[in-house]
């Protein structure tokens, strides 16, 4: 499975530095989805091997204006899974950013409703700036630095807590569509 996704980054990154970029030359609808993946073994002698695995998911869908304005949503699934369980979490957002005829961009994301386990009423700010290249006139590959704050009002399994903030920064690669 590792091998796998090397050989993707591999291939998407040689794609970004091999191919001259068309992305916002014209308006259209953009639909892309981004993925972050990082797994984790750990080997303890005596004692035994525990192992996780993390996902992030971004599908966004946005329409991009001749001179590169963009404005659309976000819907993103975030998956932790480990020796004891795995927790889920998901959240949806609203968008606005800029798409280059270079390829490079940059969009802001104000997340709506967010939840995460026994986390809810989540609501926070997500930032991408990436690189994005056409492979053919509507397929493109490309990478995207994420930074990702949200803010949880409400914990289930703590009732007494009044809130919870979770910021992180993380490395997507990206495959779309524009039409």
């Amino acid at each position: 499975m590792s091998k796998k996704i090397l050989a993707l980054a591999v291939f998407m990154a040689g794609s970004v530095l091999s191919l001259q970029s068309q992305a916002a030359t014209s308006n259209g609808v953009l639909v892309n989805a981004n993925i972050f993946m990082y797994n984790n073994s750990t080997e303890t002698t005596p004692g035994g091997e525990s192992k996780s695995n993390s996902s992030i998911y971004d599908i966004k869908l946005g329409y991009i204006s001749g001179n590169g304005l963009y404005l659309g949503g976000l819907y993103t699934l975030r998956k932790v899974e480990t020796d004891s369980g795995s927790v889920d979490g998901n959240a949806l957002g609203a968008s606005i950013g800029y798409v280059g005829a270079s390829g490079f961009y940059v969009k802001g994301h104000y997340l709506l409703s967010a939840e995460y386990d026994t986390l809810k009423e989540g609501t926070g700010i997500q930032a991408d700036f990436g690189y994005m290249t056409n492979v053919t006139s509507s397929f493109f590959v490309g990478v995207e630095l994420t930074y990702r704050s949200i803010e949880y009002k409400k914990n289930e399994a703590s009732p007494g807590m009044d809130s919870l903030k979770i910021s992180e920064t993380f490395p997507m690669l990206t495959v779309g569509f524009i039409f």
